[in-house]
Order: structure tokens, then C-alpha cells, then sequence
């Protein structure tokens, strides 16, 4: 299983990686990463005192009290008292806590077993192949990487050559490391002051909000006070309507029935005497009126325009909250003396000559930029 390359970009729930030129195939066996970490895990956890370790020997969870050099485990006080006991294991050299924590067996620590070529299982990988830029069996040197084109060379000589490489570099990487550091409070600020910028324009929504609810509120009542006057006068005309229609109905219902009873029980003297008038009297009330209903006088018009104007005239404007000029202009000065670090910091810097084993690596760790 393969699962090391050299990630790409960092995102808050993935990690992109670029595989190398021979594909999923170039990528290194995890178990040299998994192998790194839990070393530098555990030295970490030794050089710092923490009493969290447990031991590795047994299943009852002891805490460790001392490290096997040869079987690179973390022993209990039982495990240690039988390791220096059983045949196999009591010529192993055993580093009590106090002596790991003062580094004085940091090469003793380190050293970890090589792992059995995937080629062939029954080698340890000895070599390094600078051509291929792998580490080999012997295996693997006498046959697959045997003719002159391929440059091999001890393991442990070539490991030498790239600690030396990584020293080189990690001042560099220190310095970009600042630079990130910067970059990230210059991130945090701009946080900050967006929060604040946020605030203020809340606070600025508000404000303009309530002051176009007065306005408008202030001319609605302007308005209903001009409907209620309205109103007012237009109920007086159409009650003066109302009565005069009461009036006529109540005449043209007294002469009809004053016609009725003349008719019906008057003498013929009477008759005669009321006729002229009666007549004139029916022959109006015969006659349709004209339409004199003024239906206008129902409709209710509403004036905006006034509210228009002032709401155009009171129209808020874009409003713009940013960054001030002051805060910017530092932000700006730290990212530059960020960027500067890091440039005086590669200058100098004195590298030593690439070779094939350096300029791969530094290929590799540019690539990881």
C-alpha cells in the first residue's frame, strides 16, 4: 500500500497531492512515514518528560521506565527486570528515562530497522540507487540496478548527504515559516476590522431604516388627516343629497295620496276646484327626474407624490466601510518585512553545490511550496 507524496495544498477537509513521474508506483510504502512519526512522537514525548508513555512489551499498560535499543521498545520495570533475565534478550542494551532525556542517546534513538525490500522480502534495503533515487537491496544492486548507468552508493552515506541537504534548507524554511506567521495575523486583523465594518454597518442600516420609518409614518398621518377631511366633507354633500331625495319623496308621496283620496271621495265641486293644481302635481311627478347623483363623490384619491419627493430626496446612499487607509498601509509594511525575511534569509544562506542527491530533493521540497 502506497500512500506518501509530497502534498500539494492543504485545505480545511482535504489534502491534494501530486504523484511523481512513474506514478502511484513512485510513491513510498506508508509504513516509512508511519515509522517517522511514531519515532519522532515518542522522542518528543522522552526529551519533554511527559510520563505518558506506556509500555510496548506487555498488555497490562504500565507506564515505561526505560527503552530497548536493539528491540526499540518502551519497557515497564517487570518487562525490563525480564528482559535482563531471558537468554535472547538480556545482552540488549537497556537506556533508562533520565539518561534518553538529556539526548545523550539521540543516535541510539533514531536508529530504527530498515525495512525488508518489496522486491525481494528476505533483504534489508542497504543502498541507495542516486539514478533511480531509491534505496535498494543487494538484491536489487545485482541484478535490476547492476549496469554503469546506475550510481550506488551505502544508505547510510547518501542519509548523511541529505541531513546535511535538510540543514541547509530548513533555515530557509523558517523564514517562510515567519512569513506565514505574518501572514496569518495580517488575516486575523482583516477578521477583525471586517467584523467591526460589519457592526457599523448594521448599526448604519438601522439607523437610516428608523429615520425613513419616521418620515414615512410622519407623512401617513399627513395623509390620513387629508382622507379624513375629505371624507368629512364629501359625507356632509352626499347627507344634504340624502335629505333632499327624503324631502321629494315624502311630497310626491302626499300629493299622490291626496290625488287618491280627491279622487275617490271628493265632491265634484272639489274635484274641479283642486284639478288645475293636482294636475300640474301628477304630470311632474310623472316625468323621470334627471340623474343627479354625483357618484364622484365616493372616490377617495391619495396624493403620493409629496412622499415620493421626499422619499427620493431622503434616498440613502451607498454606503462603504473599509479598511482605513492607516491600517492598510501597515498590514501592508508587515507582509513586506515578512517577505523580506525570507528573501535576506536565502541570501544568506551559502548552499552547498548540487548534486543529483541535493538538486532531487530540493526539486521535491520547492515542489511542496
Amino acid at each position: 500500500m502506497a500512500t506518501a507524496a509530497v502534498p500539494e495544498k492543504v485545505s480545511d477537509d482535504s489534502t491534494q497531492f501530486s504523484l511523481p513521474q512513474n506514478g502511484v508506483e513512485g510513491l513510498k510504502d506508508n509504513f516509512f512515514i508511519a515509522s517517522l512519526v511514531k519515532a519522532v512522537t515518542e522522542h518528543n514525548k522522552v526529551r519533554q518528560g511527559k510520563d505518558d508513555l506506556l509500555c510496548t512489551s506487555c498488555e497490562e499498560g504500565k507506564p515505561a521506565t526505560s527503552r530497548c535499543s536493539e528491540c526499540a521498545e518502551f519497557l515497564c520495570e517487570s518487562c525490563e527486570s525480564a528482559h535482563r533475565l531471558v537468554r535472547a534478550t538480556r545482552g540488549h542494551t537497556l537506556i533508562i528515562f533520565e539518561e534518553l532525556k538529556t539526548g545523550k542517546y539521540d543516535s541510539v534513538f533514531r536508529a530504527r530497522k530498515a525495512p525488508p525490500c518489496s522486491k525481494h522480502p528476505e533483504e534489508i534495503l542497504k543502498l541507495y540507487c542516486r539514478t533511480c533515487e531509491t534505496p535498494i537491496c543487494n538484491a536489487c544492486g545485482l541484478f535490476e540496478h547492476r549496469d554503469s548507468q546506475h550510481d550506488l552508493k551505502r544508505i547510510e552515506e547518501v542519509a548523511t548527504e541529505k541531513r546535511e541537504t535538510f540543514v541547509d534548507l530548513t533555515p530557509q524554511c523558517q523564514a517562510r515559516m515567519q512569513f506565514f506567521r505574518q501572514t496569518e495575523e495580517v488575516q486575523k486583523r482583516l477578521k477583525k476590522q471586517l467584523q467591526l465594518n460589519a457592526a457599523e454597518a448594521r448599526q448604519d442600516i438601522q439607523e437610516t431604516a428608523q429615520k425613513l420609518i419616521a418620515m414615512v409614518k410622519e407623512e401617513s398621518e399627513r395623509l390620513m388627516t387629508c382622507v379624513d377631511t375629505e371624507e368629512t366633507t364629501r359625507k356632509k354633500q352626499i347627507d344634504a343629497e340624502i335629505e333632499g331625495a327624503q324631502i321629494s319623496l315624502a311630497s310626491a308621496k302626499s300629493t299622490c295620496e291626496f290625488a287618491e283620496t280627491l279622487a275617490r271621495e271628493g265632491g265634484d265641486y272639489e274635484v274641479l276646484s283642486f284639478s288645475q293644481d293636482m294636475t300640474t302635481r301628477l304630470n311632474d311627478l310623472t316625468k323621470l327626474p334627471a340623474d343627479t347623483v354625483d357618484f364622484e363623490l365616493a372616490n377617495i384619491t391619495i396624493d403620493y407624490s409629496v412622499m415620493g419627493h421626499k422619499l427620493t430626496t431622503n434616498s440613502p446612499q451607498t454606503a462603504q466601510y473599509s479598511l482605513p487607509n492607516a491600517t492598510e498601509r501597515e498590514l501592508c509594511s508587515l507582509l513586506k518585512r515578512g517577505r523580506q525575511s525570507e528573501t535576506s534569509s536565502r541570501t544568506r544562506l551559502p548552499l552547498r553545490p548540487p548534486d543529483d542527491s541535493v538538486s532531487g530533493n530540493m526539486s521535491t521540497m520547492q515542489h511542496s511550496e
